[in-house]
């Protein structure tokens, strides 16, 4: 049928439900991770025989280190004047964490956090550049406590698992030198050098260079991002506290093991010594690209705990650890991912009703 002046009216454009493709593309992730992974389901028989308490403690400890991952993300963020209650960023923090044990080599954490941010109107180059911090921050904590354990551990490695100690050393060598890679990337110079670089790379695509604006956009990333170190003397009292901060943070991570050690009755390591291992685990296999270092994780713990899981229960240890230290936190990141996205599209869907309301007025 046509209009009053003989034109047929145009149909609105159908827009995509990126945001509900987005929730059921996770949801299928989640389901397709427990069917597929057959550890999952066998881990619960498992955990039913330990001590629940230490068990507990294990959860406890992984809550308070999700408070630590987003109060360090928002006195960063505070440190460039830009709000963030405790929830906001728990939420960021937890998002960041789900990504990174998702992607391979823990590459997709920053890049989501920066587009979650985005919707807060916060600036990508500005995000990237205090997420980037906040990464910074924790290796340097990692790498410092790592070779604090790895001195004080060598003697008995080299007594009984000497094999392991070029891979430690390996991890941390690499470690300390992404601490020089990130801090380098605060210098303007070298940004710049970097951006310059980009820009050359974008303009062999004219698709890219045209269709996205990729000149203008990286422009004012480096922009964005090179406001972070401007006046940097007065944001060096909450990059060292940030680091500070990252010290009890890495601990907390680090005592998971502990806690399932004591869940399965053992008693005669100290805390000091399975945090210490488990700090030298995590060092050696950090950089390996699968998601999660899967693999990798369980082949290491087997090789390093081998000797504190000694009645037949290491395989057991390893799918309980590994349930409470990855599984758990992808399961939380996933509702988190799903939940927010509700949220924000109900968000969206409201104020598209009062906007449409108010221009009929």
């Amino acid at each position: 049928m046509k209009g009053k002046e003989g034109v047929a009216p145009m149909k609105k454009k159908k827009r995509i439900p990126w945001s509900l493709l987005y929730i059921a593309a996770t949801i299928v992730a989640v389901v397709l991770f427990g069917v597929f992974n057959r550890e999952f389901g066998n881990v619960f028989a498992t955990m039913a025989g330990l001590t629940p308490g230490w068990l507990s403690l294990a959860i406890v400890i992984t809550v308070i280190f999700f408070g630590f991952e987003g109060g360090i993300i928002r006195l960063l963020m505070r440190s460039q004047h830009i709000p963030m209650g405790w929830g906001s960023g728990i939420k960021i923090g937890l998002i960041g964490i789900y990504y990174s044990y998702i992607t391979p080599s823990s590459t997709g954490g920053q890049p989501m956090q920066a587009a979650y941010l985005r919707r807060d109107n916060i600036p990508v180059g500005l995000s990237t550049a205090v997420l980037l911090m906040k990464f910074f921050c924790y290796q340097c904590a990692f790498v410092l406590c790592s070779i604090v354990f790895y001195a004080m551990m060598y003697g008995k490695i080299q007594a009984e698992n000497p094999g392991i100690l070029p891979l430690i050393v390996l991890g941390l060598v690499i470690n300390g030198g992404s601490i020089l890679f990130f801090a380098s990337l605060f210098i303007k110079p070298v940004f710049h050098v970097i951006c310059r670089f980009a820009k050359w790379l974008a303009s062999r695509f004219r698709f890219l260079r045209e269709r996205f604006h990729l000149m203008e956009t990286i422009d004012k990333f480096e922009a964005d991002f090179g406001s972070f170190t401007d006046n940097f003397k007065e944001k060096k009292a909450s990059v060292l506290w940030g680091i500070v901060l990252s010290v009890p943070q890495f601990f907390l991570q680090m005592s998971v093991i502990f806690f399932i050690f004591r869940a399965f009755g053992y008693q005669d390591a100290s805390y000091w010594e399975i945090v210490a291992v488990q700090s030298l685990l995590q060092v050696s296999v950090s950089f390996m690209p699968m998601p999660g270092a899967s693999g990798a994780q369980e082949i290491g713990f087997s090789s390093y705990f081998r000797g504190y899981f000694i009645h037949n229960d290491l395989y057991a240890a390893v799918m309980v650890w590994r349930f409470f230290t990855y599984y758990l936190v992808v399961i939380a990141g996933a509702l988190l991912v799903v939940a927010d996205q509700f949220l924000y599209r109900r968000r969206q869907l409201r104020a598209g009703v009062q906007e449409s309301m108010s221009e009929k007025r």
